[in-house]
């Protein structure tokens, strides 16, 4: 049985925190099953990586599948969602990265929340993700990448790219980013922790704290399903002329219920 209070003081204390097993390799299989039926369907937050052939990730897949959204109501990730975040919560934002063999591009070094602010008009940092390995992961699949406590130090990354476009919010190219004269001081004192692991392992993160993923040299796909959940408390403030697609930006901010 998990120990939630416990979990959350990790990824309070450290910005990010791994429950190893949490999923049976049975529920696995299932989930990797919904995605493949996904993948065969025309949806609207489909992300392809810069050869223009390979899927980098597809978005909404709670408002594709029943499945999912029955998925991401799971009484022991709400239990974590609404113990961290002091309320209750609604998903702001599904997604599969695939990291595909040999051609998943890598994610460069960034912060969430920033997006999330600046894109979707939401104020304050109250939001969790939570990563689901849907594989097994080693070094050559370009692991995710954390800095340890650089979630206490606010925003750190810089404006890239402003070309007015969600889609750069997506690519390897992204809009944020952290230069390197900014990550160095936190890596020398931190240093960096690569996620590793065995599908079924679940990773939780803060919206702030700085990470990253090399490209996959592997010639296997490293999918990870992320969940970000959001306070009830904290909804984006749309303006006229600035609403990203619901597929990024939750229209249904309803606070969700525990299914066992």
């Amino acid at each position: 049985m998990m120990d939630v209070d416990l979990i959350v003081k990790e990824v309070r204390e450290n910005g990010f925190t791994v429950v190893k097993n949490a999923f049976s390799r049975e529920k696995i299989d299932q989930i990797n099953e919904c995605i493949e039926k996904l993948s065969a369907k025309s949806l609207e937050g489909v992300i392809l990586e810069k050869d223009g052939k390979s899927v980098r990730a597809i978005h909404g897949l709670h408002l594709n599948d029943p499945f999912f959204k029955k998925l991401f109501c799971d009484k022991t990730l709400l239990d974590i969602t609404q113990t961290f975040l002091n309320s209750g919560c609604y998903v702001h934002q599904s997604k599969l990265n695939f990291k595909k063999a040999m051609t998943g591009n890598a994610w460069p070094w960034h912060q969430d929340f920033i997006f999330w602010k600046n894109g979707d008009g939401i104020e304050l940092p109250k939001l969790l993700n939570v990563a689901i390995l849907l594989s097994d992961v080693e070094m050559l699949h370009g692991p995710l990448c954390f800095i340890p406590k650089s979630h206490n130090f606010g925003n750190l990354c810089e404006l890239h790219i402003n070309n007015g476009s969600w889609e750069s919010d997506l690519s390897n190219n992204l809009s944020y980013q952290i230069k390197g004269d900014v990550l160095k001081p936190f890596i020398k004192k931190n240093g960096v922790s690569f996620i590793t692991g065995s599908a079924g392992d679940v990773v939780l993160f803060d919206s702030l704290v700085a990470h990253s993923s090399a490209g996959n040299l592997s010639p296997f796909d490293r999918p990870i399903l992320i969940i970000t959940y959001n306070s009830v408390f904290n909804f984006p403030q749309r303006t006229e002329g600035k609403c990203r697609p619901e597929f990024l930006c939750a229209h249904d901010t309803r606070p969700l219920k525990a299914l066992s």
